[in-house]
């Protein structure tokens, strides 16, 4: 099992605002033409990794982990804001060989890597694609200013709405409302099946819900998650 991702997934961006970026995120990767999308938080001073969205096959996420996200980011790889988008093919020689086997067991054989600097954050955005594939670098040159944009837009101070749920149950049912299943919220937060649901539990009866569907719709309707 991957170790955890970091706990700040929330603590910056307001939570309608990561189902949001969820949403253009798909959208940019579909006008871009890959095959899947990540966009993570990367705190380089601490080497922490925190997952905003994604829809990476989570074998991949698992295999990679947040050690593997912050040397991706590290890499020298990413392009930054202005600068031409470049197609980097998974065999080239800057990206770990770790990264590059777990990416191709996935199917894909190149990858556009973006940094996204707002204010004193960063993010990182990849876009993934199989062989025979072909990005759109002039649509990922768009994407990147747009996703910058929209995470400025979307940044909140700490002060959140009061809510009975911790940090990780909310994330347990953020996960649980892109439609991840109890195994892959597992595999990202790095614990296990039996912690998630005992979260997610915790939540459900903290919020006066009868299952996970009526808590999910309460915790959004309130502005929890």
């Amino acid at each position: 099992m991957t170790e955890a991702f970091s706990t700040f997934r929330t603590d910056r961006i307001a939570s309608s605002g990561l189902r949001e970026l969820g949403v253009l995120m798909r959208g940019f990767s579909r006008r871009i033409g890959a095959d899947a999308y990540l966009l993570f938080e990367h705190r380089p001073q601490t080497g922490s990794v925190g997952l905003i969205a994604c829809d990476w096959p989570f074998d991949m996420i698992a295999e990679i982990g947040s050690d593997g996200l912050d040397r991706l980011a590290r890499a020298g790889i990413a392009c930054a804001p202005g600068d031409a988008a470049g197609i980097v093919a998974l065999d080239a020689a800057s990206i770990p060989s770790d990264i590059s086997a777990a990416a191709r067991d996935s199917g894909y054989a190149s990858i556009i890597c973006q940094s996204l600097p707002v204010g004193e954050a960063l993010f990182v955005a990849v876009y993934c694609a199989g062989d025979g594939t072909a990005l759109c670098t002039e649509e990922a040159e768009l994407a990147q200013m747009r996703a910058i944009y929209a995470i400025s837009q979307r940044l909140t101070a700490k002060a959140e709405i009061a809510s009975p749920l911790s940090v990780r149950e909310k994330e347990c049912l953020s996960w649980v409302a892109e439609g991840k299943t109890t195994e892959e919220v597992a595999i990202i937060l790095g614990v296990s099946a039996n912690t998630i649901n005992a979260y997610i539990a915790k939540a459900i009866q903290k919020v006066a819900a009868t299952n996970r569907a009526m808590a999910i719709a309460t915790a959004i309707r309130a502005g929890m998650i």
